[in-house]
């Protein structure tokens, strides 16, 4: 009888200990599968971009939390396409049919007239090497269409001398649908140069405007 009562408690004894490790392997797997879950979810969120043999990663998240780096970032983009330069006519046609597609037909249109001008030419010509440095966008998503205010320096080298002039455009944005050419779905409108003054020899881009 004794043996029995052992035998009883025993089994018993191994019952409990089957039903903890049951429980324990289903709390396991539960807190294992949402932590898959939430991992997938945060790795969805990323996006890697390569820009120049560089990778690079970006983050998801909601539009409006990220608009402003995206503005800043598409008018630098647009900027460093349009304004820098090198003495090579396919050069130049490559880069500023680049910045076309953030822009509309007012960058074109400005293209146009420097390129009536003669300013490419003359860029050709004199083997001038443009570049832009953007000193600040000041940007205002409080509206819409989102504006912005560039203030940068053109640097402009020739073979003799160096020339800088201070920049200062204003465009306003809308958003579009995301491609390959404007991945941060924005796009350019109404863009003029407000100021292209020189401040150190060289000549001006454009004159002054309003």
């Amino acid at each position: 009888m004794e043996e029995l009562l052992k035998l009883e408690k025993h089994y018993n004894r191994v019952k409990i200990l089957t039903i903890v490790c049951l429980v324990s392997l289903g709390i396991i797997s539960i807190f294992s599968l949402i932590l898959s879950q939430s991992t997938i979810k945060e790795m969805t969120k990323r996006i890697f971009i390569i820009d120049k043999g560089a990778q690079f990663e970006a983050i998801a998240g909601v539009v409006t939390e990220n608009r402003p780096v995206e503005i800043g970032y598409h008018v630098r983009r647009f900027h460093e396409l349009f304004f820098s330069l090198s003495p090579d006519a396919d050069e130049i046609e490559a880069t500023t049919n680049k910045s076309f597609f953030l822009a509309d037909e007012s960058a074109k249109k400005l293209y146009e007239d420097l390129k009536e001008q003669g300013f490419y030419t003359s860029v050709i010509q004199g083997n001038v090497i443009q570049k832009i440095v953007i000193d600040s966008v000041v940007i205002n998503t409080q509206m819409y269409p989102y504006g912005a205010l560039t203030y940068a320096t053109v640097k402009q080298t020739r073979a003799s001398s160096k020339g800088e002039k201070k920049l200062i455009t204003r465009c306003n944005l809308e958003d579009m649908p995301r491609s390959v050419n404007s991945p941060n779905g924005l796009m350019i409108r109404d863009f003029r140069i407000l100021e292209s003054k020189v401040y150190t020899s060289g000549k001006s881009l454009q004159k002054d405007a309003n």
